[in-house]
């Protein structure tokens, strides 16, 4: 099944749904999105992992490139809605103790 990522954009902030897989054949295509959203000058992304069965360390080097962009930016990094798999990954590179990891659809908003 070939990747689908779909973005939603409330006020100053964007939600990236992505369905399938994130492995390396795909990584162009999401980065080609993603660098899109930074061009436009996006700070605040979400990534919504809720169809995702699975990532492969391509798929986290894209999600660490990211954050490292926004970062540089001011800007920050909110994934969404990873399965149990996803979040044992996450955890392992210590992805929670520098990024905000969410269960909730709608992550509470600090405005």
């Amino acid at each position: 099944m070939a990747m689908d990522i779909q973005v939603e954009s409330r006020d100053e902030r964007h939600i990236v749904r992505i369905k399938g897989k994130v492995t390396f054949e795909y990584c162009p295509v999401l980065q080609t999105r993603l660098n899109l959203l930074l061009d436009e000058g996006a700070l605040r992304i979400a990534i919504d992992f809720k169809d995702v069965p699975f990532i492969d360390s391509s798929g986290v080097g894209e999600v660490l490139k990211l954050f490292k962009r926004l970062k540089e930016r001011g800007g920050e990094l909110t994934l969404l809605n990873p399965n149990q798999k996803l979040r044992d990954l996450f955890s392992m590179y210590r992805f929670d103790q520098f990024m905000a990891i969410s269960s909730e659809a709608e992550p509470e908003s600090d405005e």
